[in-house]
């Protein structure tokens, strides 16, 4: 069984270093952008197949003793050993030795675990106007899985650490007692159905004032309504983005800002979801950047031109002039496309910084919507003058554990930072929420920016 077990590693490992080798010789030599990017896109969800398995297996190898009794006893001494996949023939052949709790917990985990390897092909089939349950099913059994591997990890290293400590004489990975097996259960099943009712709710209006150096007189108190991360797409459909709309036609701000990650499907897809932002009222307008998920959908080209029949400007690595009466000075309001156009190499499709901030005046302040903070801290360090920069991407890290990742793999994680003796940078935590329908610790937001003369 250890073969069969390093057998498994070894196949995963395998595949990764052909997709690593198919992708750097063939895939990013190809001159037809979509088909490249939806190659990319194929690989990444090898990528995630193989890990999320990988995980099922560990989770089930510790965790699907959790309701044996004594009379499972055999069964227990076998798995507390093994590597196994969700589907054991030998234990399908002898279903019968199991008691009822023991089979109904082993049904249901492998329901999850099963479920949570195909929530990513939701992406591919399961997109309509307003999400089926489904979708919304298969990536809370994600979410039900990320929580559970969580606290396994958690588990283990505190048995590791009683263990190094003399408290518990045991093998370093050796299973989880009943007790700690219940213990990850009840907390995933806590943080996923609390994480639930809060993304349910409708996000909290911020209203966040900054102060501008250069801003004009007759700007002063300008408004900007800015949302990010709306994710349209396999569990958020029109109903959500119609409530979002109203929201923000309710605010009244002199412009409004979409910061990116709007959507997560292709516009064939999502054409009928989309139409609601063509309500959108502003005074001064509607404005885009694309996000990296608008290069996951392979469609970002596209979705610049649907918007733009919505009445949305994009700012695909320009800038355009905000003031409050032709001729006079007012404010250079630029974006960038996100870099994951870079990675894609996505028709002309890049992160552009002198195209989209080169033609500012200089004497005028200028705010920049880049999606992701690592834009940001790149404009910032560019020789451009940047007053703020407007970014979304982190979520906050959306729920525990990705908190902590967010927060560590971003020079900029949520709310409004300071950078140097003029600008600003300010991440929103975003409108809504990435496929996985949870939100714990985070708060989803429509931010109100108020901008005052420094």
């Amino acid at each position: 069984m250890a073969t069969f077990t390093r057998g498994k590693v070894f196949g995963v490992v395998f595949v990764l270093i052909l997709l690593y080798i198919l992708n750097k010789s063939i895939v990013m030599n190809m001159e037809n952008s979509t088909l490249r990017a939806k190659l990319l896109r194929f690989q990444f969800s090898c990528i995630i197949m193989s890990g999320m398995t990988l995980i099922c297996c560990y989770l089930w190898r510790n965790l699907s003793t959790v309701l044996d009794s004594t009379q499972d006893k055999v069964h227990s001494e076998t798995e507390s050993n093994e590597w196994r996949l969700f589907i054991d023939f030998k234990d399908i052949r002898e279903w019968r030795s199991y008691t009822i709790n023991a089979a109904i917990s082993r049904l249901l985990l492998a329901a999850v675990l099963i479920s949570s390897l195909f929530s990513y092909s939701s992406f591919s089939f399961l997109i309509a106007i307003n999400p089926y349950k489904l979708a919304i099913w298969l990536f809370l059994a994600l979410a039900v899985t990320i929580q559970l591997f969580t606290a396994v990890v958690f588990l283990k290293i505190v048995n590791l650490i009683l263990r190094l400590g003399g408290r518990k004489k045991t093998r370093t990975f050796s299973k989880l007692s009943k007790i700690q097996q219940i213990s990850a259960f009840v907390y995933a099943m806590l943080i996923v159905m609390f994480g639930y009712i809060n993304a349910q709710q409708p996000p909290t209006i911020k209203e966040v004032t900054i102060p501008v150096e250069g801003l004009p007189e007759n700007l002063e108190r300008l408004s900007i309504t800015f949302v990010s991360d709306i994710h349209l797409g396999p569990t958020n459909g029109m109903d959500r983005l119609k409530k979002i709309i109203n929201m923000i036609n309710y605010l009244n701000s002199d412009m409004v800002i979409i910061g990116g990650d709007l959507v997560d499907g292709r516009v064939d897809q999502l054409h009928d979801a989309a139409v609601p932002i063509s309500w959108i009222n502003s005074k001064y307008g509607t404005y885009f950047v694309t996000g990296n998920h608008e290069y996951y959908t392979t469609d970002a080209e596209n979705w610049l031109v649907k918007l733009k029949s919505l009445g949305v400007i994009p700012l695909h690595n320009i800038n355009v002039k905000i003031s409050a009466d032709k001729g006079q000075t007012g404010i250079c309001l630029a974006g960038v496309d996100d870099p994951t156009a870079d990675q894609y190499k996505f028709g002309d499709h890049t992160m552009d910084l002198d195209g989209a901030l080169g033609s500012c005046d200089v004497e005028s302040p200028v705010i920049l919507v880049a999606h992701q903070p690592k834009a940001a801290q790149a404009a910032l360090q560019s020789k451009h003058r940047v007053d703020l920069v407007l970014s979304g991407h982190t979520h906050g890290g959306q729920f525990f554990p990705l908190i902590i990742p967010a927060y560590l793999m971003n020079p900029f994680y949520a709310g409004l930072y300071r950078h140097g003796d003029h600008s600003h940078v300010y991440v929103s935590q975003g409108t809504l929420f990435a496929s996985i329908p949870i939100r714990f610790g985070t708060t989803m937001e429509i931010t109100r920016i108020f901008l005052t003369q420094a």
